[in-house]
């Protein structure tokens, strides 16, 4: 049985402004969807949630941090813990997501592209830095997902375990936004390697996924995303599944 805390991760995507869905993380497959950003996180606070998850995706494709104003726009509005990914590319980007209470800064393609520069990142944040690994036909994906590197998720996860990073975001990117299921055994076997725990993402249905993420040891949680905005879940029964 999973012994640690669990949380349920709603997702907001941000792209141009506005929240949207990408299919297996291609640009060209987007949904958009008629929520107010703000409001949105609103919602989820008060709906229980105790962590939002928000990408930059402007900030992912063009390495930068497009949508700051937006993103503290949130972290102003709501109370709960915040994670955000997407452009964060350097110490500057870093300090200014931490400086407005932001709580955790998701680093992906940097940390395949500048090992070194990440391990200095998280010496200098340790437990504030969350490592996003995007798996695609077993390669870690970068830039959006719109590069393969040569690691593999077990490779990277050795390179990470010395280090003091506060979890690993774990994503198949064949699952995302499909709804067909997350990947257990990839996750069962990830987690049993990592010295964080792992937070489950992509392709969550709804409460049974949720129970048998429970059930796998060092994986603390899950991100939502398309269930919920397809109407397919609601978030109330996650937090009580």
């Amino acid at each position: 049985m999973n012994m640690n805390p669990f949380d349920i991760i709603p997702a907001i995507d941000i792209l141009d402004q506005r929240v949207v869905r990408l299919t297996q993380g291609n640009y060209d497959e987007v949904t958009q969807y008629p929520h107010d950003p703000i409001a949105l996180a609103q919602q989820f606070e008060k709906a229980g949630i105790k962590r939002l998850h928000i990408v930059d995706l402007n900030g992912a494709k063009d390495g930068k941090t497009i949508n700051f104003d937006l993103i503290q726009s949130i972290r102003k509005a709501t109370s709960f813990t915040i994670e955000i990914g997407g452009g964060i590319r350097n110490k500057t980007a870093i300090d200014q997501y931490l400086s407005i209470g932001i709580d955790y800064i998701i680093l992906g393609s940097i940390a395949i592209k500048d090992f070194d520069l990440t391990t200095q990142f998280i010496q200098q944040y340790p437990d504030k830095i969350i490592i996003g690994l995007d798996v695609k036909d077993q390669c870690i994906a970068i830039q959006g997902w719109t590069e393969k590197s040569a690691y593999t998720m077990k490779d990277f996860i050795e390179k990470l375990n010395p280090y003091p990073i506060q979890s690993i975001i774990y994503t198949d990117i064949s699952k995302d936004g499909m709804m067909n299921g997350p990947d257990f055994d990839g996750l069962r076997a990830y987690a049993s390697l990592s010295n964080v725990p792992l937070i489950a993402s992509g392709g969550i249905r709804g409460a049974d996924d949720i129970a048998q993420l429970k059930h796998i040891h060092n994986v603390s949680g899950a991100i939502v995303g398309k269930a919920f905005y397809s109407g397919a879940i609601s978030l109330e029964s996650l937090l009580h599944s």
